[in-house]
């Protein structure tokens, strides 16, 4: 059974994800999709004043959230292969979503989509991801925290 209590401390524990302030909003195992939330913070921003997000931040959490989509099969986010970012229109003042969706997990490599949205629907950027399932299963047979999931094992 899938622990989301665990999976939320793994995630929100990681010391980047602390910095930049990102929650685990949601993360539902069977469809393999989780909701990240990035809240507002000036500190972020290119020039505080206006408060337009550095593009950094959008991209992190394509990263994030596509590794933590993959991750919901083997119960800790997964390391980036490889991952690409479309910038749609600048994010400022505003707190972002990030909504990952697996679109295939096999044993040794997962590929996930990301949009990066507000609470209203505006979409910021787009995303694809490619993540390794192995190294997170080694990292996990290595002794690495994990989240509760079932695999039928």
């Amino acid at each position: 059974m899938f622990d989301i209590e665990a999976f939320r401390r793994i995630v929100e524990s990681a010391a980047f994800h602390r910095q930049l302030g990102v929650r685990l909003d949601r993360a539902d195992p069977a469809a393999g999709v989780v909701v990240l939330r990035q809240p507002y913070d000036p500190k972020l921003s290119i020039f505080p004043e206006p408060g337009t997000y550095h593009g950094g931040v959008l991209a992190a959490l394509v990263d994030i959230a596509g590794s933590v989509a993959c991750g919901l099969q083997v119960g800790r986010p997964t390391p980036t292969v490889n991952f690409r970012v479309d910038y749609l229109k600048s994010a400022v003042k505003v707190d972002l979503v990030a909504t990952g969706r697996v679109v295939r997990a096999g044993k040794s490599i997962a590929v996930a989509d990301v949009e990066v949205s507000d609470d209203a629907g505006e979409v910021y950027a787009v995303g694809r991801g490619t993540f390794s399932m192995s190294a997170a299963l080694r990292a996990v047979e290595a002794g690495a925290g994990r989240a509760g999931v079932s695999n039928g094992n």
